[in-house]
């Protein structure tokens, strides 16, 4: 987060930068007002930039051997143009190269991603004819099972592409 911060700060203070090479050019041709604004625009650019792109940054650096199960999109009240084009704040990807089957069961590692928040990766078994799931650190017979609906993304996923 502080990468990105610098990140826009340098946005601005080059936008600026630019309008003030750009104003000495024209003799002062241009308003003066273009300084600020041109900062302000060219780190607001940059966020959305990095809001939008940000799902697909994270799922490259996951690599080719994990699928997403599921996103979840926001509209922010502070961010307005979210209402136009909702932006992912946070997915689930299943890990494929570390896959076990065995008959109904599917264990894999969780992938929890967050964009400003904490990421896990969490080892789970998914029981795909009784629609559950278990965190497993451990045994599966003292696992806690969580009951999960038939049609949820991430048991459809464990259960159908990975194995």
């Amino acid at each position: 987060m502080l990468l990105e911060f610098i990140a826009t700060i340098s946005a601005g203070v080059g936008a600026a930068g630019l309008m003030v090479a750009l104003r000495k050019f024209t003799r002062g041709g241009l308003p003066k007002w273009l300084v600020p604004a041109a900062a302000g625009l060219a780190m607001l650019a940059f966020t959305i930039w990095s809001d939008y792109s940000w799902f697909a940054r994270a799922q490259t650096t996951l690599g080719p051997d994990k699928i997403v199960a599921t996103s979840v999109e926001k509209q922010q009240i502070w961010r307005p143009w979210t209402y136009a084009a909702p932006v992912t704040t946070q997915f689930i990807a299943l890990d494929k190269a570390k896959t076990t089957v065995d008959g109904a069961m599917v264990g894999t590692d969780m992938y929890l991603l967050s964009r400003r928040g904490d990421s896990a990766i969490v080892p789970v078994t998914f029981d795909c004819l009784m629609a559950r799931r278990a965190v497993t650190s451990g045994d599966l017979a003292s696992a806690d099972w969580v009951t999960m609906d038939q049609n949820d993304p991430i048991l459809r996923t464990a259960c159908d592409r990975l194995r």
